[in-house]
């Protein structure tokens, strides 16, 4: 599951920073688009710097940080999240796919790679 989870955790690195730098260095080519000229362009400029950050959270932390990387997915999933409402107010249905699969893949790694609890005992207390 560890290797499983290393090379979502990676591919969703590439996928979100290649976004990100595209939106933040080719922002006037794309500004003409669907959702684009709705908000302004430090948002838009934010979002991008966003995801190439919790892009390299994903994968820079490594084994021993593990609640870094969570918070990155977790980070990651918000970014896909508000990407669908965005693509579904103004383009409609096709377009939320691009953010929907990005956005379970970021959950599921958030959720398997966030530390586990010391198990309980009969009592409820922690066990060390």
């Amino acid at each position: 599951m560890n290797i499983l989870l290393w090379i979502l955790q990676v591919l969703l690195a590439l996928w979100e920073a290649v976004g990100g730098v595209y939106v933040v260095n080719n922002y006037d080519k794309i500004a003409n688009g669907w959702a684009l000229n709705a908000l302004p362009k430090s948002f838009w400029i934010a979002i991008g710097v966003l995801q190439v950050l919790f892009a390299l959270g994903l994968i820079l932390p490594g084994a021993k940080l593990r609640k870094q990387n969570s918070i990155a997915a977790v980070g990651l999933a918000l970014l896909s999240l508000l990407g669908i409402a965005l693509y579904f107010q103004y383009s409609g249905f096709p377009g939320i796919l691009w953010g929907l699969i990005p956005a379970i893949l970021a959950g599921f790694v958030a959720y398997k790679r966030w530390p586990r609890l010391s198990p309980l005992t009969k009592e409820g207390a922690l066990l060390s």
